[in-house]
């Protein structure tokens, strides 16, 4: 075979695996743990590095698709290099890099998005293949928002639960953003068109479709990046489009369009239909005061302190836990205890760069604004730039409020490279002749291995522990085969380790509860532990790993062994309460209540408003007798002393204080009074004092409200009657 042939068959395999990156967001490993996120990101990874190793070899002949220089380019490199230099001195340098399979992230996946902006913005050389990608990537789109519209009509269902649309992505809030980059994409190349066709009449039903499924995801970040894109896009048109009046007109009919409709909307966000309206409700109670915007602003001020700390270089990537554990603000008690990502790609960068990082990541966006401003070559009309700009303030105003995923990363990435090729310019690597046969013979084998060699070493382990996890996490029907998967999946010693250890120790823990031999529960037990320790000791400033811990001993009775754990978790993160309470549990448990006081005391001071808090230090205090203490906590969180509270209800039982134990369980079963177990507690506590026509009483109240109860209620009543107590 000779080499024009080889060229042919590597061309060939190179564009078809460009072209089957728009699909991407239709993968969906159901084998894999998180198979929403780890399928795409592996099949993505691989095919970027068969199209790195396919773009060298044709490179080393073709003069054509040589890497050529740009400020796209330039900006692009450093941006990678400031990360990965972060990633390498940041406080995780292992999850930096590869991440986790809950969002397969790191520097690999930034060091991939780099070599396809180069691959991608090297090959694809030409307006019409450009126009060819484009086109797949919205037929792509069209296909993922009629899967929307199977799960809107109730034919699929909706993933993450709840009405909001997620399609393939198993995330509202991503599908959102995939679908607000289409929208512009589908009104840019219907820009491109000159006069109406069928194709533009495509485009327009492609842009509704879209424009609808995107209102049922409810991501108001992407709703609000879209409406912003449109009005700067039509306010870049009104005032500077100076040829073609019609459109100018049309773009002001838009901008006032929006204005109304905005304005329209403020005014009627308190009626009945905006509020019955799960999509519209969102947006109708969005203020300073709503639970999920304070804390943003909490979770921002957290990453604000994590910034002051390493200001230039950050923390690494996939680090801001460590940032949220130790500086977490009392005030996000009823939030996630757990962030992983700020909710604003610009501080994500913040704390995974610092200041370089973030200006890196800007930088990009400088890029795409020169290169469509300045735009000398004139690759655009003015209504196509105002489009991208309307784009990437979208997309802008999207991050501003979300976080980032791979398939976002891949849409801005396709834009950087398209832009790139319109603009560069000199071959940055140019040869002084083309290579001979036989150099190219020997480049083709070593490229080859070393594409091959990084399939392997980059994807393989990682698969497989992600494979066998999932096959821990099913319900097998014997322990011995999930430990045996468990088992598996750690021996490849891969960046998942953390996840598998975080699910083994929570297998132990319900084995501990499980109808199985002691034998068997010890066995997963001390498995369980080892690896937990393993993990601290590799990640030993991870507030998370040592509270799992803690649980996991915890469980099994070993208060000794677990406090420890706690207290260090305490130490990490001083101001979580949700620590501190399962401190002061474990000494309670260890009959040391003086000394759990001091926990729940610092939990309860951290935020009073916090009634969880309250009442974990009210109770500890009611057993340990002084219930002046309790009255005050109780009166000055809650407004009175009769708290219908589990913890305080037990307490009160404890104590035998059946007088307020009787008057807090009658107003539960006032206020709840579907509620059976209520009535027990009730009925109980009046046979505790000796009132059995009472118990009685609530018991036959049951029977009432719960026909089902009737016979086992009928039981109780009859043993009652007959001087016994069921």
């Amino acid at each position: 075979m000779n080499l024009a042939k080889i060229d042919n068959i590597l061309k060939y395999i190179l564009f078809t695996a460009i072209f089957l990156v728009p699909f991407i967001p239709f993968v969906v490993y159901g084998n894999l743990f998180f198979p929403f996120i780890t399928g795409k990101a592996f099949v993505f990874r691989i095919l970027v590095e068969i199209m790195i190793g396919l773009w060298l070899i044709l490179s080393l002949r073709n003069p054509e698709y040589r890497l050529k220089n740009s400020l796209i380019l330039v900006f692009s490199a450093i941006f990678v290099a400031l990360i990965g230099l972060s990633d390498f001195m940041g406080v995780n340098p292992l999850k930096s890099i590869w991440s986790n399979f809950e969002r397969m992230e790191g520097w690999v996946t930034l060091v991939h998005l780099f070599g396809y902006l180069v691959v991608v913005g090297s090959v694809l050389t030409s307006s019409k293949l450009w126009a060819r990608f484009l086109n797949t990537s919205i037929v792509a789109s069209v296909g993922l928002s009629l899967y929307g519209v199977m799960q809107l009509l109730g034919v699929l269902e909706v993933h993450q639960g709840g009405v909001r649309l997620d399609a393939t992505f198993g995330n509202s809030a991503y599908f959102a953003v995939y679908l607000l980059v289409h929208i512009f994409l589908t009104i840019f190349m219907l820009a491109k068109r000159k006069g109406l066709n069928m194709i533009s009449y495509l485009y327009g039903l492609v842009i509704v479709l879209e424009t609808v499924i995107l209102y049922y995801t409810a991501t108001r970040g992407a709703i609000l990046g879209l409406l912003v894109g449109l009005m700067i896009s039509a306010i870049i048109i009104s005032l500077f489009e100076k040829e073609n009046l019609k459109l100018k007109k049309i773009a002001m009919g838009v901008l006032v369009a929006l204005v109304l409709f905005v304005g329209g909307f403020i005014l009627v966000k308190d009626s009945s239909f905006v509020q019955n309206s799960p999509v519209l409700n969102r947006f109708a109670n969005i203020s300073l005061q709503e639970t999920t915007t304070k804390s943003r602003f909490l979770v921002w001020d957290m990453a604000f302190q994590g910034f002051k700390e390493r200001p230039i270089l950050g923390w690494g990537q996939e680090n801001f836990n460590y940032v949220f554990n130790k500086y977490y603000d009392p005030g996000m008690y009823d939030q996630e205890q757990w962030f992983d990502r700020t909710h604003n790609v610009f501080f994500d960068w913040l704390i995974a760069g610092g200041i370089l990082g973030l200006i890196g990541y800007l930088s990009l966006f400088f890029a795409i604004l020169y290169y469509l401003i300045r735009d000398k070559n004139s690759h655009f009309s003015l209504i196509e730039k105002a489009i991208l700009i309307g784009l990437l303030a979208g997309y802008f105003i999207h991050n501003f409020f979300v976080f980032d995923n791979l398939i976002s990363y891949i849409l801005f990435f396709s834009l950087l490279a398209y832009l790139h090729n319109l603009n560069s310019g000199r071959i940055l690597f140019n040869y002084e002749k083309v290579i001979g046969d036989k150099k190219y013979f020997v480049a083709m084998p070593v490229i080859v291995v070393v594409m091959f060699g990084s399939i392997y070493f980059v994807n393989t382990k990682g698969f497989f522990t992600a494979y066998h996890l999932l096959e821990a996490l099913r319900p097998q029907g014997n322990i011995n085969v999930n430990l045996e998967n468990y088992q598996k999946s750690l021996s490849y010693e891969s960046f998942g380790n953390q996840e598998v250890r975080e699910q083994l120790a929570q297998f132990a823990i319900q084995v501990a509860s499980a109808d199985t031999t002691t034998e068997i529960k010890q066995g997963v037990a001390d498995f369980a532990f080892a690896e937990m320790l393993k993990e601290i000791e590799r990640d030993p400033n991870n507030a998370r790993t040592e509270v799992i811990a803690g649980t996991l001993l915890s469980s099994f009775g070993a208060y000794d062994d677990s406090l420890p754990h706690f207290m260090r978790a305490s130490e990490l993160s001083p101001n979580k309460q949700s620590i501190l309470f399962m401190t002061g549990t474990v000494l309670q448990l260890q009959e040391k209540s003086e000394e759990a006081l001091v926990y729940y005391k610092q939990a309860y001071e951290l935020d009073k408003s916090f009634k969880d808090a309250a009442a974990y230090y009210a109770a500890n205090a009611i057993r340990l007798g002084d219930q002046e203490l309790a009255d005050g906590i109780l009166m000055e969180t809650f407004g009175t002393v009769l708290v219908d509270n589990p913890r305080i209800i037990q307490a009160y039982y404890d104590t035998k204080q059946y007088s307020k134990l009787i008057k807090i369980l009658e107003f539960a079963v006032e206020n709840r009074p579907n509620e059976l177990q209520n009535y027990l507690s009730l009925a109980a506590s009046y046979l505790d004092i000796g009132n059995r026509e009472k118990s009685i009483e609530v018991l036959q109240k049951a029977i009432e409200i719960n026909p089902e109860f009737k016979e086992q209620g009928e039981f109780y009543i009859s043993e009652i009657r007959a001087g016994r107590r069921p």
